[in-house]
């Protein structure tokens, strides 16, 4: 396709923002304004594509996730907690994005979409939950302060505990 010439006005802030702004690799203004774009059609299109909203959730957390790693790196401390929320953080994200029911689906589709969303979701809450309640039971191993999170978590353990049933082959809330 043929490139087109555009003039457009920006205020200085927003140059600026442009300027400093890292956008995979781009150098200059232009190819800046066009890397925006390619997120931009990438982020719209890949809402009902699960491995579209898996990048665009990935390079969304980027980000965050590596300014987290290099704080932590300079002040040689590492989080175990951190490090579980930030990995499933942009799966389940991706989740929802492109798990959403199409606005032009029937009813039925509908119905069905947000049913197989509930479940998809409820498993990757419940993993979360599994891996956080191990991490708990070990007294927070890999965390900065893991007194405090353990203080925290001891209402929930009890709480588990007592909803604990007399037999292992018996499930909680059977249904």
């Amino acid at each position: 396709m043929a490139k087109q010439t555009i003039t457009i006005r920006l205020d200085e802030d927003d140059l600026t923002y442009l300027s400093s702004v890292e956008l995979n690799g781009a150098a200059n203004l232009s190819e800046k304004i066009r890397a925006l774009l390619a997120e931009a059609r990438a982020q719209r299109d890949g809402m009902q594509d699960s491995g579209l909203a898996w990048d665009f959730t990935r390079r969304l957390f980027a980000g965050p996730e590596r300014g987290i790693r290099e704080a932590e790196l300079q002040a040689q401390m590492r989080s175990e907690l951190i490090a579980r929320i930030t990995g499933w953080l942009p799966d389940v994200s991706a989740l929802v994005l492109a798990g959403a029911p199409a606005h032009a689906a029937s009813p039925r589709e509908r119905s069905e979409s947000l049913r197989k969303l509930e479940r998809s979701l409820g498993e990757r809450v419940l993993s979360l939950v599994d891996s956080i309640v191990q991490m708990s039971l070990a007294g927070f191993p890999g965390c900065y302060e893991p007194e405090a999170l353990n203080r925290r978590a001891q209402p929930a353990l009890r709480a588990l505990a007592m909803q604990a049933t007399p037999t292992l082959n018996e499930e909680v809330n059977p249904s």
